[in-house]
This record gives structure tokens, C-alpha cells and sequence, in this order.
């Protein structure tokens, strides 16, 4: 009785109880027979015992009923009630023992027919005494009974035999099965009363013949029963035929909605199973409430359907990330009106549209579409609601990760009063145990799989299982087709979100990951200088390995798209790999390089590596396409924000940082010399005698001369140190850390280097200029860049022109030469 509630035990209880009170007492009853009464009792339970060896089930019940019936009204009209009670009980116990194998019902149908029996019979007899003022009692019928008084008694019993044979059966299911007993009563046995008649009519037939040719002539009646026998038989048969029918017609209309529903709710990525256990839910709450039987259909529909209108509603709304904007939310609205209209048009024998039409209503009155409020609401609609909420926000969509079952029991709980019927969530919730059992016996847990820490793999591995519901691969292909359309609009919108070459990078790789498996992802910048491709951002394994690792075109895998500009797919990945050792146990299987091409112009190649996949499918190359054309664009953007960024910040001419970049340089040493408590130095340089190259030699020469030295300037500079062209002929350096004698030891290789340059212009023809230096200390001759240029360029000047005629004296009999100023030509010393 594990599935006996206690309603339904108290009830088998009490009626096995009485069962066994009224046997006994029929049976004390019998034992006062004479010798032909226990003949005829003999006779007429061999009879019932063969007719109720041939039940014949009641279509859509556990119920059955036999040609028994005939005999048991018999023995009430020749032997009285006990009789008819005991042959009673042997039809019931015989019948329900063919018919089911559960000892419950072995014991609690004798028990109930005892029941109905013994009263159905005591009413015959208190009706010929009520209505002919016969002198009776329940243990036969007198002589002088007329047949007018029979007939209306045996009306009376059968009547009263009809109502409480079937009542105590549905009662029985009912309350096992938390339904109405009317309703269950009705459904399953209100049809039958016809057969407790024809029963009826042959018993008195059969009890006239007795009466008047005796008692041997019953073997007249078998005919009778026979044929009553065979009537049933057909007529149950037929209903049974018809039954399966409709029942199957049913079957396949549910089907056929069933995988429309699915296919259009794959559009907003919902899976197959969610459905599934929206229904279960749904249903379940029907029965506990009482609903009808159309409703519990409808809400099995409902929940198939209630969604059909958001074909109205744009891709990109049903799956954007985050908060919908006001103009996208009136958009969704449209999806329960649309809905509706169109299942208006299917004519259902259920109430599915107002489910449809109200499923978004809010028990405060601020829902969609009508505005409905509290009981106003259909009950169904307030069902679906809270039942779809609980399970939709438990899925994962690709905008959000699915809740757990507490943080979805939370919602409702917090919604309870506000936006649900707090009765029905707190029912909904009371049962969700209940609910959550039958859906893991149906295969449709994978909440719960997800919340004990099982990962995709087993969840395939899982799926694989005889009793676990899998989604169709129909469906797949659908959500799938839907997921790509989403895919590439979030990539197409993400990527112009940044115009930084990382996070381009970052976002390429990351969107490559929503839309083709991979164990590792390296998008590779191609340099048209050093002609060579680099590794500038790797996901997955072997990132450590292969960041930074150069290939130049036709090397490799990679190296032959960037080489061909071409997609290399279905080609064994250890040709990329050459000289490279991967980490234990990185053994690739299948790879693809897709290059990187905007405007003719090779920015670079993406590759994906799986160490699953034995090749990746057409499907595969064919969004790795898409992406990488709109990759493509995006990253040229980046590479020309970089540039553009970087010639903001850089002298065109000479390549250093230009003055703007020398602020924003001054202003991070001096947080560093706050933080470590250490100076540094602001360095001025002047080119001397710059304005007679440009004269002389032209501007051209001057500009040459200027990128010229500006490159030994950062020669005599260390690695760490910061030299920019400050304007004109004017360059300034940041050097940390430089004390004492280590500040003029640098002035005077810098004048020195300068100084002994010759820049050649034509044959004999030599441009040269001078150099002048000056310092100034951060926190001794200023704490502003203006204030430290300021000191520096005043003990430039101050010292000049001593400096001047030093460092050109020096310089010559270094060089060993000398150079006219005005015209560029070697002294006759230098030649000598």
C-alpha cells in the first residue's frame, strides 16, 4: 500500500472491515439452510464462479464487471440477502483476481460488494414491504409476492446496486488519486448502469422460469446469461476500441503539439526536458487542487504552448544579455496575446488559451496583458506561472547561469503575495519533493545532476541511459541554428566594444569558445617588418608554451593559411608543433588555421586545437569563417586605434616618445621616486649648429641628422631609462638613480658621441653638429616638469659657450678632422 495516501488507507480499512462483519454475518445466515436451498446455493455459485472467471474490464478504470451480477440478484429473489452476499463476494474475489495482481484489491472488492450487496438487498425487501405491505423477510420471497411488486423492488435493488458498487470503487480510486469522487464516479461508471439492468431483467426472467417450471429448468437461463454475457462482451470490447482510439488520436495530437512546442521553444533555448517537467509539475498541481479533467489536459497543453507567441518576438530580445530596455519589453509582451490568437484558432476541447493568454497576470494586478489581479487570474494560469518560473530560472541560458533549487524555491517564496498566489507556491513548494521523485523516475533530473557536481561528460554519459529523456537531435539542430544566429550577433556587437588590441584579442578567442569546442585557441599578429607571425594571445592548454612563439609564413600548419591566405582544415596538428614540447599528455587530434585578412592586408591567423574532435565538421569551418571575417575587422579597427594612439604619443620623425608622452612619463617616476624615496633626473639636450645643416644641407639632411641623433642619444642611454624629442632640435631624457660625477660622466659622452658624428651627405660632403647638456634633480631644483626643464635648460645656457669651445676643440683632434661649417667640406688637416 506504498501508494496508498492516508485518506485512501483509513478508507480500505473501514470498508475491509465491514466487508468482513457483513460476510459474517451472511454466512451465519447460510448455515441455516435447508438441504435443497444449500443445493440451489451450490448450483448458483458454480454459476458465478464461471461467469466471473471471464471478467470484462471497464475501459479507463482498474474496474471490472461479469455476468455474476445476474446470479447475485437471483439469489437475493430465492435465497435472501446472506446468500447474495456470499455469492457476491465470491464473483469479486474471483474477477479482481484475474484482473489485477494486487492483494489489496483481492481483499478490498470482496469487501466492498458484501457491502453494497447487503444493502442493495435489505432495500428489495424493505420496498415489497413498503410497497405491497407483503409480509417478507430477507431470507427469501413468500408465494403470494405479485410480479408488479417484484419488478419494482428488484428496480429499487438494482438502482441502489448500481450507485453504491460503483461509488465505493471510485471513492477508493479517488481518494488514492487525489481526485473528485463525482468526477472520478462519472468518468468511469455513470455509463455502466445499463449492464446492472440488463443483469436485472435476466434474473427475473431466470426467477420466473423457477417459479414456474422449477428449479431444474435454470439450466434454461444459461442461454440467457450467455447471451447476456456476450452482449457485455461486445458492447465493452467496442467502447474499449473506441477508447483506444481516441485515447490514441489523443496520444498523437498531444505528440504532434508536444514537438511543435519543443522545436519553437528551441528558438529561446529551452530544452526539451524543461517542458517535460513543466508538465509533470503542472499536472500534479491540477490533482492536488481538484481540477477537471480538461483543465489538468489544458495545463499539460499550457505548458507545451504558453510560449507559441514569441515567434513574434526578435532573436535578439528573447536571448540579450542583461535588463530588456522599455521598447524591447513591450516587444516581449506581444508573445501571450500572440499566442493566444493563435491557439484561438485550433479549437481545443480544453481551456488551453486563457493559460496562454494570462501566464505573465500578476497577483498585484501589475502583470501582462490584461492586468489582472488575485482570484481574477484563471487558476490554471496562476499554476503555469509559478510552476514555469520555478523551472525556467533552474536553465541555463546563454545569458545567465540556471539557479540551484534553493535559490529558485528563494524567488517564489519572495514573489509569493506579489507576483504569484502565495496558496499555490506554498503548495507548489510543500510538494516539490513529490514532483522532483516523479520526475527522476521519468529521466528528467538534470537540475539535479548539475547541483551534485556532475559535470557535461557525465551528463552525455548519462543520457545515454534506457530510462533518461534526451533531447531530440531535431531539436539540437534548432537550438543550435538559434544559438549560432546569437552567437554571431553578440560577437558582431562585442567586438566593437574595445578598441584595445588585448581585449580584441580576449573577446575573439572567448566568442570562438561559444561556438566551436576547443582544447586550445592562439591567435597569432602578423608583423609585415620582421615578416614574421607571433603568438599574442593562447586559451586553453599549452598557453604558457605557445604565448609569445613566432612562426613565419609557410611554416607549419599556420604558417601555410598565413602563407596561402586560405582556411587549412583535416590536417594532422603535430606539423604545427615542430620543435615545440607540449605538455605530458597534449596530444591533438584535430586542428584548423583560419587567417586573419582585412583589405588585402595579413594581420594574422587564428588556430583551435582538440584533442576530442577526430576533425572539425564543415558546420565548424563555416562559422570559424564568419568569425574570423568579422575578427578580422575588429582587430584592424584595434590595430588602427593603436597606431593612431601610438603616433599620438611618439615623434613621427625620430621614433621616440614626443613631449605628451613625456608628461605622462614624468608623472610615473615621480610616484615612483615618492614611493622608494630615491631622485631622479630631468636632462636637457640642445643640438648645437643645427639650423646651418638645415641651411646648408637642406631640411631633408637636418631631418636625417635628427633621427641619426636621436639613435645615439639612446645608445649612451641604459635600457630603463626615458628619451624623448622635446621640440625642434631639443631632446629631453629621464635617468634614475645617477649621483655625483655619474650625471657629468654621462654629459660628457653624450657631447662627446655627437660631437665626433659625421653625417654624410655627398662625396666629400659631411654634416656635423655640436651638442649642449644640462640637469636638474627631482625635489632639489623642482618637484613640476616645467620647473625642472626650466633649471635644466638655465645650467645648459650658463655654461654654453665655455662648453661650446671645449667640446669643438676637443672633438676635432679626436676626429682627427675638420669640417667647414659653411660648406660641408674636409679641411685640408683631416685629409692630410
Amino acid at each position: 500500500m506504498s501508494d496508498y495516501n492516508y485518506a485512501a488507507k483509513t478508507y480500505w480499512f473501514v470498508m475491509v472491515a465491514a466487508g468482513l462483519v457483513t460476510g459474517a454475518w451472511g454466512f451465519y445466515h447460510c448455515l441455516s439452510f435447508s438441504l435443497v436451498e444449500w443445493g440451489e446455493f451450490v448450483a448458483l455459485l458454480t454459476l458465478v464462479l464461471i461467469t466471473s472467471s471471464y471478467p470484462i474490464r471497464i475501459p479507463n478504470t482498474t474496474a471490472s464487471i461479469t455476468a455474476g451480477d445476474t446470479f447475485t440478484f437471483l439469489s437475493v429473489l430465492m435465497l435472501g440477502v446472506p446468500a447474495a452476499i456470499l455469492l457476491g463476494v465470491a464473483d469479486s474475489l474471483v474477477s479482481s483476481h484475474r484482473t489485477t495482481r494486487r492483494m489489496t484489491s483481492w481483499i478490498g472488492a470482496p469487501a466492498m460488494m458484501a457491502v453494497s450487496v447487503f444493502i442493495s438487498g435489505h432495500s428489495f425487501y424493505l420496498t415489497l414491504f413498503a410497497y405491497a405491505r407483503v409480509q417478507t423477510v430477507p431470507l427469501g420471497l413468500s408465494p403470494e409476492v405479485r410480479t408488479a411488486h417484484l419488478l419494482v423492488a428488484l428496480a429499487v435493488m438494482t438502482i441502489l446496486q448500481y450507485f453504491l458498487n460503483g461509488l465505493t470503487v471510485a471513492t477508493m480510486c479517488a481518494l488514492k488519486n487525489r481526485r473528485s469522487i463525482w468526477r472520478f464516479w462519472r468518468d468511469g461508471y455513470l455509463w455502466t448502469s445499463w449492464t446492472f439492468f440488463a443483469a436485472a431483467i435476466a434474473a427475473a426472467v431466470v426467477y420466473a422460469s423457477i417459479t414456474t417450471f422449477g428449479f431444474l429448468y435454470v439450466l434454461l437461463s444459461v442461454p440467457v446469461i450467455a447471451l447476456t454475457y456476450a452482449t457485455y462482451k461486445i458492447y465493452f470490447e467496442r467502447v474499449a476500441e473506441k477508447t483506444r482510439e481516441a485515447s490514441e488520436m489523443s496520444r498523437i495530437h498531444l505528440a504532434t503539439v508536444e514537438a511543435l512546442a519543443t522545436a519553437i521553444d528551441a528558438k529561446d533555448q529551452t530544452t526539451h526536458c524543461h517542458v517535460r517537467r513543466v508538465q509533470v509539475y503542472a499536472a500534479g498541481m491540477g490533482k492536488i487542487f481538484g481540477l477537471p479533467d480538461s483543465e489538468i489536459q489544458a495545463l499539460k497543453a499550457g505548458a507545451l504552448l504558453h510560449d507559441i507567441g514569441k515567434l513574434a518576438v526578435p532573436d535578439h530580445i528573447l536571448n540579450k544579455p542583461g535588463r530588456l530596455s522599455a521598447a524591447e519589453f513591450e516587444k516581449m509582451k506581444v508573445h501571450t496575446t500572440v499566442g493566444a490568437e493563435i491557439l484561438s484558432r485550433v479549437e481545443f476541447p480544453y481551456p488551453v488559451v486563457p493559460i496562454v493568454r494570462h501566464h505573465h497576470e500578476q497577483w498585484n494586478g501589475l502583470g501582462y496583458p490584461d492586468g489582472l489581479r488575485g482570484e481574477e487570474i484563471p487558476m490554471t494560469a496562476r499554476i503555469l506561472a509559478v510552476v514555469d518560473s520555478f523551472d525556467s530560472v533552474r536553465e541555463d541560458r546563454p545569458y545567465r547561469p540556471g539557479m540551484t533549487r534553493d535559490e529558485a524555491s528563494a524567488l517564489l517564496l519572495r514573489g509569493a503575495g506579489v507576483t504569484y498566489d502565495p496558496k499555490i507556491v506554498d503548495t507548489f513548494l510543500k510538494h516539490l519533493p513529490r514532483f522532483e521523485t516523479e520526475i527522476a523516475a521519468l529521466g528528467l533530473d538534470q537540475h539535479s545532476m548539475a547541483e551534485d557536481g556532475l559535470g557535461t561528460r557525465a551528463l552525455s554519459e548519462n543520457s545515454l541511459s534506457p530510462n533518461r529523456a534526451s533531447s531530440p537531435d531535431y531539436l539540437d539542430q534548432i537550438k543550435n541554428a538559434h544559438r549560432e544566429v546569437y552567437a554571431l550577433y553578440e560577437i558582431a556587437r562585442t567586438f566593437g566594444s574595445s578598441l584595445d588590441i588585448k581585449d580584441t584579442l580576449s573577446i575573439i578567442v572567448n566568442k570562438v569558445g561559444h561556438i566551436v569546442p576547443f582544447d586550445t585557441c592562439v591567435v597569432y599578429l602578423h608583423d609585415e617588418l620582421k615578416g614574421y607571425a607571433e603568438a599574442a594571445h593562447v586559451a586553453g592548454r599549452n598557453s604558457d608554451i605557445l604565448h609569445g612563439r613566432c612562426i613565419a609564413p609557410g611554416e607549419g600548419v599556420t604558417g601555410f593559411a598565413l602563407a596561402n591566405r586560405r582556411s587549412i582544415n583535416r590536417i594532422d596538428p603535430t606539423l604545427d608543433f615542430a620543435g615545440v614540447h607540449l605538455s605530458p599528455g597534449s596530444r591533438y587530434r584535430a586542428m584548423a588555421a583560419l587567417p586573419l585578412v582585412k583589405d588585402d592586408r595579413l594581420l594574422g591567423a587564428l588556430s583551435v586545437y582538440s584533442s576530442e574532435l577526430t576533425n572539425y565538421t564543415d558546420d565548424h569551418m563555416r562559422l570559424l569563417d564568419t568569425v574570423v571575417r568579422l575578427a578580422a575587422d575588429a582587430l584592424a579597427n584595434a590595430m588602427h586605434h593603436a597606431e593612431a594612439e601610438s603616433h599620438a604619443l611618439t615623434d613621427p620623425l625620430t621614433g621616440l616618445p614626443n613631449a605628451r608622452c613625456m608628461y605622462l612619463r614624468f608623472e610615473q617616476e615621480v610616484s615612483r621616486a615618492n614611493r622608494t624615496k630615491r631622485p631622479f633626473q630631468v636632462i636637457m639636450l640642445d643640438l648645437d649648429d643645427f639650423k646651418k645643416v638645415n641651411d646648408t644641407f637642406g631640411h631633408k639632411v637636418g631631418d636625417q641628422m635628427l633621427r641619426e641623433v636621436a639613435r645615439l642619444l639612446q645608445a649612451q642611454l641604459r635600457e630603463y631609462d626615458f628619451l624623448a624629442r622635446y621640440a625642434g632640435d631639443e631632446f629631453v631624457a629621464v635617468v634614475q638613480e645617477l649621483v655625483g660625477d655619474q650625471v657629468d660622466e654621462l654629459r660628457e659622452r653624450i657631447e662627446k658621441t655627437i660631437s665626433t658624428f659625421l653625417l654624410p651627405v655627398s662625396g666629400d660632403m659631411y654634416a656635423n653638429v655640436g651638442i649642449s647638456v644640462g640637469h636638474a634633480t627631482y625635489g632639489v631644483h623642482g618637484e613640476t616638469l616645467d620647473q625642472l626643464l626650466i633649471s635644466a635648460d638655465q645650467a645648459m645656457y650658463s655654461c654654453k659657450s665655455d662648453h661650446k669651445r671645449r667640446r669643438r676643440h676637443s672633438a676635432l683632434e679626436d676626429a682627427e678632422t675638420l669640417v667647414d661649417l659653411h660648406t660641408g667640406k674636409l679641411t685640408s688637416t683631416a685629409i692630410n
